[in-house]
């Protein structure tokens, strides 16, 4: 679905709020994330003439998935596979030329899995996942103990056998899986299946009303606090009390004056116009909110944090963001969605924030120059209604593309509001 990305993204946020109204739990943080359903749907047998058919799907739905190659097929389908590294699914290991790995000597397994492991590696510039190497998918499910401790990588079975191969019915895929699938739970499908691919779109459909995220295995295992390690055989990664965030969205905390954003991110701490969650942590990775942003827009600003009606439906009185969105509604800096509320918990796009920056900086008497916004290379993805926010934003330097594009429905971290909000507060207006 197209919106999932940013649902997960809402979700998560509410943790990382100022003023949160979550009661801590002993040892969480705000990179909990409790209750949440992962499972992970697994394609093995590929690369094949369905590949692309099936991430186009995936993409669709913002899913991610595990593909487990054969060595032997792998460049006659580079492209796929680069692909799919590039939307970011995981690369596993079905070895190189399909074998019943139980039957197999020690020297075949060790052969099977370094050869397939090098082709993967080849094409993908990847050297395999961590330190142990790219994950082993044994074919026909011909493993036990002895096979993964040669094999010397963690080995993946699963929980849901799908039965695509075996029964070739789009409908009982979706039926089947859709119900069968639990928290936790590895499925297994077939990637040269036809019927798979064609089920494919209906069976995220119903595992997405079911309230389920699809990740890859290494990010199920991250999320459930699971080092896998070289030789050991998995089955599923299930709750067991341990519940991350997406691991693209966690940070050291301990290492925090090593990120990039860092003095922008000491500046504002140290001035108070952004503070911690209730733990004590930054987030850096998270996204930030049009709460967040108008909170410490109108801070800088000099707004009374005072028990004021924000004049949004979706922000009552009282909550950390009322004071600071009625000054915003007031003054034309952010005037909330077409639906008139403020969308306080909807993630800060970067056309949304430079319309913002844009009125802002014209409030503090600030007089942009023309900026021609063909200069990006996507120009042609910004809104009409942000258009010219974003190019005042542009030539006053406040909120720039990278790379030659601006990348407008981009979602703004917390380091990056960091970074525009020191900008703000070391503003020339005068010479604007």
């Amino acid at each position: 679905m197209k919106k999932k990305a940013t649902r997960l993204l809402t979700a998560l946020l509410t943790m990382t709020l100022a003023m949160s109204l979550v009661t801590p739990v002993l040892g969480a943080s705000g990179y909990d994330r409790p209750g949440q359903k992962l499972a992970c749907l697994t394609f093995d047998d590929g690369p094949g003439p369905y590949s692309d058919a099936i991430l186009d799907v995936l993409k669709k739905h913002g899913a991610k998935a595990t593909f487990f190659m054969n060595g032997y097929k792998a460049w006659n389908y580079a492209p796929q596979i680069r692909r799919m590294v590039a939307e970011g699914h995981q690369i596993g290991n079905h070895t190189y030329s399909h074998p019943y790995l139980a039957k197999s000597s020690d020297a075949v397994i060790r052969k099977e899995v370094t050869s397939s492991a090098q082709v993967l590696a080849e094409i993908t510039g990847l050297s395999g996942t961590g330190n142990t190497g790219f994950y082993l998918r044994p074919p026909y499910g011909s493993y036990n103990s002895h096979v993964a401790a040669v094999a010397n990588v963690p080995t993946i079975w699963c929980t849901v056998d799908t039965g695509d191969w075996k029964y070739q019915d789009a409908t009982r895929l979706v039926s089947y899986t859709g119900s069968t699938m639990q928290n936790g739970d590895i499925a297994v499908l077939h990637e040269t299946v036809k019927s798979t691919a064609q089920g494919l779109d209906a069976l995220l459909t119903k595992l997405e009303s079911r309230g389920f995220e699809m990740v890859t295995v290494q990010e199920l295992f991250w999320r459930r606090g699971i080092n896998p390690k070289a030789g050991t055989i998995y089955y599923s990664a299930k709750n067991t009390g341990v519940d991350r965030c997406a691991s693209e969205l966690y940070w050291d905390e301990s290492r925090l004056d090593t990120h990039w954003a860092w003095k922008s991110i000491s500046y504002v701490k140290a001035k108070g116009l952004m503070t911690g969650n209730e733990f004590g942590e930054f987030t850096p990775q998270f996204p930030m909110t049009r709460g967040m942003f108008v909170t410490v827009l109108g801070r800088l600003s000099g707004v009374q944090a005072t028990a004021t009606a924000s004049g949004f439906p979706d922000i009552p009185k009282g909550h950390y963001a009322a004071p600071y969105a009625a000054w915003a509604k007031k003054t034309a800096v952010m005037v909330g969605m077409d639906n008139g509320q403020f969308g306080v918990n909807e993630p800060m796009t970067r056309q949304q924030m430079a319309v913002a920056l844009a009125r802002y900086a014209a409030l503090q008497g600030a007089q942009a120059k023309a900026f021609d916004l063909r200069t990006y290379k996507d120009s042609g993805d910004i809104a009409d209604w942000a258009r010219d926010g974003v190019a005042k934003c542009s030539a006053l330097g406040l909120l720039q593309g990278s790379e030659g594009a601006f990348s407008p429905n981009a979602v703004t971290t917390r380091a990056m509001g960091a970074v525009v909000l020191q900008r703000l507060s070391t503003f020339n207006y005068s010479n604007a």
